[in-house]
């Protein structure tokens, strides 16, 4: 079913395309949550859309923006989580995303069976994204150590990336994403450097729209 799914979203894009050879591509920007931009509609004249925090939200809300949208291009803006030596505020391009899940011995740790997209090359930025089913917490002792090696081997940590890098790659819609630092496994810390995070990343996509 998903094949059939993704097939018909390729097609229609297809389409899409044919007749719209000349045309500018069509470019939207996707947010976690209206906290991570204070709620604004648009940014430069780019439509925001709401995924939801998560995984599940993020890519069943994607798919259903995508179908009735038509993107050509799709830009992930939001927080993320510090794993290494990044400033707070600080835009980082996501290189790869990789997922949270679980399920050996069926598949190794990160994949599921019959799925080869264990992780997700977005840029050649090297920056690791894993994408996890919870709020990473530093203070907290009851994490499986599959889980600590992936946080110990990335760079940054979100709710989202992964998922909706897979569906745009499932339809043929490239997809960027980009992360400020929000805290450093510190949540008390996220609202007060939301708003900074959004200002340089406001910044960053003038500069990238002039390319």
């Amino acid at each position: 079913m998903e094949k059939i799914i993704g097939n018909l979203f390729i097609r229609k894009n297809q389409r899409k395309n044919s007749y719209n050879k000349q045309k500018m591509n069509k470019i939207i920007l996707v947010s976690a949550t209206p906290l991570e931009h204070g709620g604004l509609k648009e940014l430069h004249g780019l439509p925001i859309f709401q995924i939801g925090i998560g995984k599940t939200n993020a890519a069943s809300n994607l798919t259903e923006i995508l179908w009735n949208e038509e993107p050509d291009v799709v830009i992930n803006f939001g927080s993320c989580g510090n794993l290494k030596d990044f400033k707070v505020g600080e835009v980082i391009e996501v290189g790869t995303t990789y997922n949270n899940i679980d399920v050996r011995p069926f598949a190794e740790y990160g994949c599921t069976p019959e799925n080869n997209e264990c992780e997700i090359k977005l840029s050649n930025s090297g920056v690791k994204c894993f994408s996890t089913d919870q709020i990473y917490d530093n203070s907290r002792t009851d994490y499986a150590n599959k889980y600590l090696e992936m946080i110990n081997t990335c760079d940054i940590v979100d709710m989202e990336c992964y998922p909706l890098a897979y569906v745009c790659k499932q339809r043929d819609i490239m997809f960027k994403s980009f992360k400020w630092v929000s805290d450093d496994g510190d949540i008390h810390k996220w609202e007060q450097n939301a708003a900074i995070g959004f200002e340089n990343f406001s910044n960053k996509l003038i500069n990238l729209l002039k390319k």
